[in-house]
């Protein structure tokens, strides 16, 4: 994997930084791994001071933990950590849904589109496209919601918890944004956030299971 070609030396950090956290976000580079950055910089075919500005990024953000004596690691899966961080999704995104303005038609012919579009990536296999569409779909709905300062933050909360689902099964259930696209279409704001609930009663009930079953793992810290 190498940078993007004419990228200038601004953005190679953050598209370095959005490269690592698609590769933690999938499961492809492990809780608790260490990310060398002579290694890194070979991989991406630059020097190591974007390499070095993107690990400091991807630490702000939680995703990674430094030693200043052995470097960076991916940071560890907490089950204390979950328990906190979907408490916190579940309240900023109940907020965006019972401000979100109605879409229009074409508004939700498109977001049935994005819905079609993770379904199809779902059932194909395609994890790390189906993340990708998740992840483009979720802002869609989300951002119906005026209230751009939970917005932000509710981003900031889907790269913290994202990286959980590197530990659950593939999706084999139906994608549960097709009950919130119906709600919309139908104005139904009590229709919506029950379907909300159930989706995040459903994920948590899953994910903390899973936790649980693994305290005795290295890679899982229980609290």
């Amino acid at each position: 994997m190498t940078a993007a070609a004419g990228s200038s030396d601004k953005a190679l950090p953050s598209n370095i930084a959005a490269s690592l956290r698609s590769l933690i976000i999938r499961g492809t580079l492990a809780p608790g791994e260490h990310l060398g950055q002579a290694e890194l910089a070979t991989r991406f075919n630059v020097s190591k001071v974007p390499i070095r500005e993107a690990l400091k990024q991807l630490a702000t953000d939680g995703l990674l933990q430094h030693d200043h004596n052995r470097g960076y690691f991916v940071t560890r899966l907490s089950q204390e950590e979950a328990k906190q961080l979907y408490r916190l999704r579940r309240w900023i995104e109940s907020e965006l849904l019972a401000s979100a303005r109605w879409p229009n038609q074409r508004e939700i012919a498109q977001l049935r589109r994005g819905f079609e579009e993770i379904d199809r990536l779902n059932r194909k296999g395609d994890r790390g496209g189906y993340l990708a569409a998740l992840e483009a779909l979720r802002l869609s709905i989300f951002e119906l919601s005026e209230e751009k300062v939970l917005l932000r933050e509710a981003a900031r909360l889907w790269s913290l918890t994202d990286r959980y689902r590197a530990v659950m099964p593939n999706e084999t259930m139906p994608s549960p944004e097709r009950n919130l696209i119906d709600a919309l279409e139908r104005r139904d704001r009590s229709a919506l956030l029950a379907a909300y609930h159930a989706d995040r009663d459903q994920i948590e009930s899953l994910l903390f299971s899973i936790l649980q079953d693994s305290v005795d793992h290295p890679l899982v810290e229980t609290g």
